[in-house]
């Protein structure tokens, strides 16, 4: 029975031990974990040094769209094509829109929303087979003749392809609409 009582009392001196040095020297027990660990950047096994995600902000300003032939875009392009290379030259991935607005000229009576079409992503999931998704966008009228967007969204479109953006609503007899729509975002590079 003494012995007993001597290797649990040794045990728990032991323990005790170990706790004291952990409280009180937290710093030192996370230095012998981290020497454990090496990390090396070799040419086959390269470790990333770049803090961001490889993103490059990306601003599509003025992609014009217009509801019936007799509005302001004139010769103003209904959509554009996502860039296959940043400014710097990295190879793009895919452009993430983040944000869609617009300002619209509106014929009184009208209600309008701006309508954005883009091709799935390659690694998506296309449940309906189209190859496409919309989105729509509610305008809000600030005046008898002007309305404005600004919507939060998260739109993924691969290098290359086209977005394009259309008014739609319901119209009074002659009526028309244009908007300026901005889309922003980041460029993937990775």
């Amino acid at each position: 029975m003494k012995i007993l009582h001597r290797t649990l009392t040794s045990l728990g001196g032991i323990l005790l031990a170990a706790l004291l040095i952990t409280a009180l020297a937290p710093k030192a027990a996370r230095g012998v974990a981290a020497a454990l660990v090496q990390v090396t950047n070799t040419a086959s096994s390269a470790v990333p040094t770049e803090v961001g995600p490889g993103n490059f902000p990306f601003v599509a300003a003025g992609v014009c769209a217009e509801a019936f032939a007799n509005s302001g875009c004139g010769n103003g392009q209904g959509g554009f094509t996502v860039p296959a290379t940043t400014s710097t030259g990295a190879a793009v991935k895919r452009l993430v829109i983040e944000d869609v607005s617009a300002s619209c000229n509106v014929d009184p009576g009208s209600t309008i929303s701006i309508s954005v079409i883009a091709p799935l992503p390659a690694d998506s999931v296309d449940v309906l087979n189209r190859g496409i998704t919309q989105y729509a966008f509610p305008v809000t009228p600030v005046s008898a003749n002007f309305a404005v967007a600004h919507s939060p969204a998260r739109i993924y479109v691969d290098s290359g392809t086209g977005i394009a953006a259309s008014v739609v609503g319901t119209f009074v007899n002659g009526s028309s609409a244009d908007c300026l729509i901005y889309f922003a975002g980041h460029l993937e590079t990775k």
